[in-house]
């Protein structure tokens, strides 16, 4: 996978800009996109920073993270129905913060 920043010509030549979405989720709500991520996406990356750590991790690892309550921001990329995204999962009480952005295919 290769990253791509967005230029003055990107906008000039109206390249589309990245989907981006926000959402406060709970915890079981976080818990099913988690499953939902495991079982229908194809996951790329996965990054956990933490007070142990700031590293690549596996899926199963953040979630074990982010169910102890240990995980400070967990970033997903992966494919789903042929478009890559990355969500930025952001742990809070009483609700965490998701960030999703389509990322542009290259």
């Amino acid at each position: 996978m290769t990253s791509h920043k967005l230029s003055l010509a990107d906008l000039e030549n109206q390249e589309p800009l990245p989907e981006i979405l926000q959402a406060e989720w709970a915890k079981d709500q976080v818990m099913q996109l988690f499953d939902d991520l495991s079982a229908g996406s194809d996951v790329q990356h996965v990054q956990l920073k933490s007070t142990k750590t700031d590293a690549t991790v596996t899926l199963n690892q953040a979630v074990a993270a982010f169910a102890a309550g240990e995980a400070h921001a967990i970033q997903v990329r992966y494919v789903f129905e042929g478009e890559m995204w990355c969500d930025t999962i952001m742990p809070g009480d009483p609700t965490t913060k998701i960030i999703r952005n389509r990322l542009p295919n290259l």
